[in-house]
C-alpha cells in the first residue's frame, strides 16, 4: 500500500526583549496572569476591536489568561482625564486606585501621545510623571510592559504637516524606552513600525485623522505588540500559517504545529483530520491580516483531475484547482477555524463591554460622585456585573483552543485514480 508523509508547521509566540543594562530577557505569559491595560486612547480604543486580546488569547490557548482595560481617552500619566470633577490630582489618585484593584501579574502602560503635544519642553515632567506612576504601583509585582505612542501619519491637505509632531513624539518614544531600559520594564516600539507603514503609504490607512487608530490599525498594533512581547523565531520568520505537506508513496513523517489523524485516500478523494495548536497566527507590517486563521496545503503526486478543498462537508472558499497547483501548495483562506476566531473576538469584545460598564458606568457622578445623594442607591447594582463578566470569560476559555476539522480533498468533474496509502 501506499503511504502519505505529512508535515504541518506552525509558528509559537517566542522570542527576546529588553531588560536592564540591555541584557536580552525572555518575555512569558503564564498561566494565571492578569493582563492590565493602562493608558490614554491608544488603550481604552483597543476594546472596540478586541485584536490584541484575541491574538495573545489563542497564541496561548493552553493558558489562562484575563485581560482589563483601564484605558481612558485623553489620559496622561498624571491621570488627568480621570479627574472628572474634581481636582486634577484626583484622576492621578483615581488611576493609581484603578491599577491596584485590577491587580495585573502584566501592567502594558500606553501613554505620551497627549504629552507629545507639550514638545522638548514637556518631556522631563512626562518622565518623571511615567516614573512616579510606575513607583506607586510597584507593589503589584507586575511585569510591566511601555508602549511607545505611534507616529502621526501624513494624511495630506487639509490635515495638518506631522513632521514637527513626529520629532516629538520620536523623542518621546525614545524616552520611554529608557524608562524601560533603567527600570528593568519591556519596551514595544509603535513609533517606527507605524511611521514605516505611512512612509509606505500602505492600504488601508491605520489612521482616519492621522494620531486615532481604525479597526485596521488596531489589527496592526495586535501583530506589533504580539511580536514585541513574543518574537518569531529567525528561521520562522515571516511563516505564520501551518504549511501540510503530502507526499504519495512514503511513510508518515513527523508533524509539527499541528495534529493529523484519520488519513483516508479512497478514489477520488484524500481525506484527514487537522487540529491545529492555534487558531491563527499575527499578520505583519505589510499589511497581511491582522491574524491569519489561513494555512497552505501542498499535495503531490494527485492523478489528474481538479480537486476542491472541503472542511466538515462545506466547500472551503477556494477555487477547484488542477493536481499540479496542489502539489505546489495552495493557499486556503476561511473555514471553520476562521469562523471560531470571529466568535472568539466577538466573546471578548462582549465581556470589555460588560467590564467597562463595572468600572466606568455612564452615570458614575450619580452613583459614587458630587450627585450620588440623588441616585448612590442604585450604586450596589454594579457588582453585579462580576458574575457577567465571569460567565464570558467561562466562554471565551472554552473557544481559545482550536477543534479538530475534517478535511476532504475532492475531484471534480470525473472519476480520480485511486490513492491508498499504507501505515
Amino acid at each position: 500500500m501506499r503511504r502519505i508523509i505529512l508535515l504541518a508547521g506552525l509558528l509559537s509566540l517566542a522570542g527576546t526583549t529588553g531588560s536592564p543594562g540591555g541584557e536580552p530577557a525572555r518575555f512569558a505569559l503564564n498561566d494565571g496572569d492578569r493582563i492590565v491595560l493602562v493608558g490614554d486612547t491608544l488603550i481604552e480604543r483597543d476594546q472596540r476591536y478586541g485584536y490584541l486580546e484575541t491574538l495573545l488569547t489563542l497564541s496561548h490557548p493552553g493558558t489562562n489568561l484575563t485581560f482589563r482595560n483601564l484605558g481612558w481617552s485623553g489620559d496622561t500619566v498624571a491621570g488627568l482625564s480621570r479627574a472628572g470633577f474634581d481636582p486634577p490630582e484626583a484622576g492621578y489618585r483615581q488611576l493609581i486606585q484603578q491599577v491596584l484593584a485590577a491587580k495585573p501579574t502584566v501592567l502594558i502602560v500606553g501613554y505620551g501621545m497627549a504629552e507629545s503635544f507639550d514638545g522638548a519642553a514637556g518631556l522631563p515632567r512626562f518622565v518623571s510623571g511615567l516614573n512616579r506612576f510606575l513607583d506607586a504601583v510597584s507593589s503589584t509585582k507586575a511585569r510591566v510592559v511601555l508602549l511607545s505612542p505611534i507616529a502621526h501619519a501624513k494624511l495630506g491637505p487639509p490635515w495638518p504637516d506631522p513632521s514637527t509632531h513626529n520629532a516629538s513624539l520620536a523623542r518621546y518614544a525614545g524616552a520611554i524606552a529608557e524608562v524601560a531600559r533603567a527600570r528593568g520594564a519591556w519596551f514595544i516600539d509603535l513609533f517606527e513600525p507605524s511611521r514605516r507603514r505611512d512612509a509606505a503609504r500602505a492600504e488601508p490607512p491605520i489612521s482616519d485623522d492621522g494620531v486615532v487608530l481604525n479597526e485596521t490599525g488596531y489589527g496592526f498594533l495586535a501583530g506589533v505588540i504580539a511580536r514585541g512581547l513574543e518574537p518569531w523565531a529567525p528561521a520562522q520568520a515571516g511563516r505564520g500559517i501551518p504549511r501540510v505537506e503530502m507526499k504519495l508513496d512514503v511513510t508518515v513523517g513527523p508533524v509539527s504545529g499541528a495534529r493529523i489523524a484519520g488519513v483516508a485516500p479512497a478514489v477520488g478523494r484524500l481525506g484527514f483530520r487537522l487540529t491545529r495548536e492555534a487558531l491563527g497566527a499575527p499578520g505583519d507590517e505589510s499589511g497581511v491580516r491582522w491574524i491569519d486563521p489561513g494555512l497552505v496545503l501542498a499535495v503531490a503526486g494527485l492523478p489528474e483531475g481538479r480537486y476542491e478543498l472541503r472542511a466538515d462537508g462545506r466547500r472551503l472558499p477556494v477555487d477547484a484547482r488542477p493536481a499540479e497547483e496542489w502539489a505546489r501548495g495552495v493557499r486556503i483562506s476561511g473555514g471553520p477555524d476562521f469562523e471560531q476566531l470571529e466568535r472568539l473576538r466577538a466573546t471578548i469584545n462582549r465581556k470589555n463591554r460588560l467590564f467597562f460598564h463595572r468600572w466606568r458606568p455612564q452615570n458614575i457622578t450619580y452613583l459614587f460622585g458630587f450627585r450620588k445623594h440623588e441616585q448612590g442607591r442604585n450604586a450596589v447594582e454594579i457588582p453585579q456585573f462580576d458574575p457577567l463578566v465571569a460567565e464570558q470569560e467561562t466562554r471565551i476559555a472554552r473557544l481559545r483552543s482550536p477543534g479538530a476539522h475534517d478535511y476532504e480533498l475532492v475531484r471534480v468533474g470525473g472519476e480520480a485514480g485511486a490513492m491508498r496509502s499504507r501505515p
